[in-house]
C-alpha cells in the first residue's frame, strides 16, 4: 500500500536535539510577534531552521510549518498540502477548500476567505513557519497568495515566520518598507564569540583557547562552518582552512575533508542518499545497499553532522541540510558514472512514488528522461492531480515530455487539453479531437479514452462559446460510441458525458 510522506515531510517541522537556546534571538522573535510577521533572512548554514525550531519549543507555541519548494509553481500545491495538514490535526473539521479551476479567476478573493479560515483553526498564540522561501519560484502567485494571507493574521493571537537566504520578494516587500514586518537578518544571526564557545564546549570541551579563537576567527559567527571545522580540529591543523573566500568554498572544502574522512559505509550512504529530500530507514538501505543504513543517519543526525530528523508518525524521516544536499549531488556527479547515476535516479524515483511525492518523482523521472516512466506515471496521477486543483503542475509535467512522444500518446493529449480547459478552451477542444482521432485509429480502441476524449472536446467548444456548429459532430460520435459499446465504460464516465450532452442539446 501507497504511504503518502509526502504530505507529512512538507508540513513536519524538524526535530533537533542539543542545541544552544540563543535567548537575544528569542526576544527578537518575541518583538516579531508584536508585528505579526517576522522574516529570517541569512545564507545557508546560518543557523535559520535551527533558531526558528528551538524558540518554537522555548516558548511552547502551537506551531505549523510549511517547506516550500520549486513545487509552489503551482500556487494550488500549497493550499492542497498546508489543507492536508490542517485537516491531519482534526478530522471533525470540513477540510479547507482546494484552489480549483473556478476560483483561479480571483485569487485575492479566495486567499483572503482562505487564511482566514487557517488562522481561525490554529491554537492562541500560535505561529505559521515558511521554511526556504527562497526556493519559491520568482513569478509564482503563491508570493501574491501568501500577501493576501498575512493581511489576515489576527493581531495578538498569532504569527508568521518566514525563513529564507534572500530578503522578501517584491509582493510582500511593503510589509517590511510599513514596519510590519520585523527582520532578522545575517548581522543578528552571526553566532557571538560567547555562542561560539558555549559551542565548541559541548562538542570538543578540551579544545584550547588558540584553537577557540582561530575557530571564531575563521567562520566568522558561520554555524554550518563551525560544525564542519571543529571535525576539521580533530588532531589536524586549522591552517589549510581557506581565509579569504565565500562561505560557499569553505563549506566545499570542509565538507569535502568531512566526506573523505569518513568510512566507506557511511560515505556510501552520504552520496546515495542526497537524491531524496527526506529518507527513511528502508529507503536509505535499499538506495545504498547498507542494511544499516538508518543507524548511521540516525548517528548522524544525533551527532548534529548537518542531518535532521522528522519525527513523522509510522517513521521517521531524515533529511540532508539544503547546503549538504548540494554538496553531495555535486560529488556524486564526480565520482558515480553515468550509468550508476541513472539506475540510482530510477530506484530513487520509485521509491518516492511508492512514499506519494508526486512532485519529486516526476522531477527524477524528466531528469532522467524516462518517458516511458513519466507517461505511466503521468497516466495513473492525473485524475487525482486535477481532483487536487493541480492541473498546473500536471501540465508542466506534459510540457516536459518531447513533442513527438506527446503527439504519439492519446491520454497525454487529453490530459493537457483538460488542464487547458480554464484558460484555452478552444485549444483544448483541439488536443481533445487529436487524442480522439489517436484513440480510434489504434490497433484496439480503447472504450474509456474514445469516451472520455470526446466529452472533452465537447467541453471545450462549450465554454468557448465563440462557434458551437462543430458539437453536432461530436454528438453524433458520442452516439456512435454508445451503439458500438454497448453503453459507457463507467458511472463516472456516464456522469461526465451526460452532463456534456444535455448541455449541448
Amino acid at each position: 500500500m501507497e504511504k503518502n510522506t509526502a504530505n507529512l515531510a512538507k508540513t513536519t517541522r524538524p526535530s533537533l536535539s542539543g542545541i544552544l537556546p540563543r535567548e537575544r534571538l528569542f526576544l527578537r522573535l518575541d518583538e516579531g510577534k508584536e508585528s505579526s510577521i517576522t522574516w529570517i533572512s541569512g545564507p545557508p548554514g546560518s543557523g535559520k531552521t535551527t533558531l526558528a525550531t528551538n524558540y518554537i519549543d522555548e516558548r511552547g507555541l502551537d506551531c505549523l510549518w510549511y517547506q516550500v519548494d520549486a513545487g509552489e509553481s503551482d500556487v494550488a500545491t500549497f493550499f492542497y498540502y498546508m489543507g492536508q495538514a490542517v485537516q491531519a490535526r482534526s478530522d471533525k473539521q470540513r477540510a479547507l477548500p482546494i484552489l480549483a479551476p473556478e476560483y483561479r479567476g480571483d485569487l485575492a478573493a479566495f486567499s483572503h476567505t482562505w487564511f482566514r479560515e487557517l488562522f481561525s483553526r490554529l491554537k492562541t498564540p500560535f505561529v505559521v513557519v515558511f521554511d526556504n522561501y527562497q526556493d519559491a519560484p520568482a513569478q509564482s502567485k503563491f508570493h501574491e497568495a501568501l500577501r493576501n494571507g498575512l493581511a489576515e493574521i489576527p493581531q495578538g493571537e498569532g504569527s508568521v515566520v518566514i525563513i529564507s537566504r534572500s530578503d522578501p520578494p517584491p509582493a510582500l516587500a511593503r510589509f517590511r518598507a510599513s514596519g510590519a514586518m520585523t527582520f532578522v537578518g545575517w548581522d543578528e544571526l552571526r553566532l557571538t564569540r560567547e555562542e561560539s564557545d558555549e559551542i565548541v564546549s559541548k562538542r570538543q570541551p578540551d579544545l584550547d583557547e588558540e584553537t577557540r579563537t582561530q575557530l571564531y576567527e575563521k567562520t566568522e559567527g558561520w554555524a554550518a562552518g563551525l560544525v564542519l571545522m571543529l571535525e576539521q580540529a580533530r588532531g589536524t591543523s586549522l591552517a589549510d582552512v581557506p581565509v579569504t573566500a565565500t562561505p560557499q568554498i569553505i563549506f566545499d572544502y570542509l565538507a569535502g575533508e568531512f566526506l573523505d574522512n569518513l568510512d566507506a559505509t557511511t560515505r556510501t550512504v552520504l552520496l546515495r542518499t542526497a537524491l531524496l529530500p527526506q529518507i527513511s530507514a528502508a529507503a536509505a538501505a535499499d538506495l545504498s545497499g547498507e542494511a544499516d543504513a538508518g543507524k548511521l543517519l540516525n548517528e548522524l543526525c544525533k551527532n548534529h553532522y548537518l542531518v535532521s530528523r522528522l519525527p513523522t508518525a509510522d517513521e521517521p524521516l531524515y533529511q540532508h541540510h539544503p547546503l549538504l544536499r548540494e554538496f553531495l549531488m555535486r560529488r556524486a556527479q564526480e565520482e558515480l558514472s553515468t550509468s550508476e547515476r541513472k539506475e540510482l535516479r530510477t530506484r530513487a524515483a520509485v521509491l518516492l512514488e511508492k512514499q506519494g511525492n508526486v512532485e519529486n518523482t516526476a522531477a527524477l523521472l524528466i531528469e532522467s528522461r524516462d518517458w516511458d516512466g513519466l507517461v505511466r506515471f503521468i497516466r495513473e496521477k492525473a485524475e487525482t492531480m486535477l481532483a487536487q486543483g493541480r492541473g498546473e503542475t500536471l501540465e508542466q509535467w506534459l510540457e516536459e515530455l518531447p513533442e513527438e512522444r506527446l503527439n504519439g500518446e492519446p491520454w497525454m493529449l487529453y490530459w493537457l487539453g483538460i488542464c487547458r480547459l480554464p484558460l484555452s478552451p478552444r485549444e483544448s477542444a483541439r488536443l481533445c479531437e487529436r487524442a480522439f482521432e489517436l484513440f480510434k485509429s489504434a490497433a484496439e480502441p480503447d472504450p474509456e479514452g474514445l469516451f472520455q476524449a470526446c466529452s472533452g472536446a465537447m467541453d471545450g467548444l462549450l465554454h468557448d462559446l465563440d462557434d458551437l456548429s462543430p458539437l453536432d459532430r461530436w454528438i453524433e460520435e458520442m452516439y456512435a460510441l454508445l451503439e458500438e459499446h454497448d453503453g459507457f465504460p463507467s458511472t463516472d464516465i456516464e456522469s461526465n458525458c451526460t452532463r456534456v450532452i444535455y448541455i449541448s442539446m
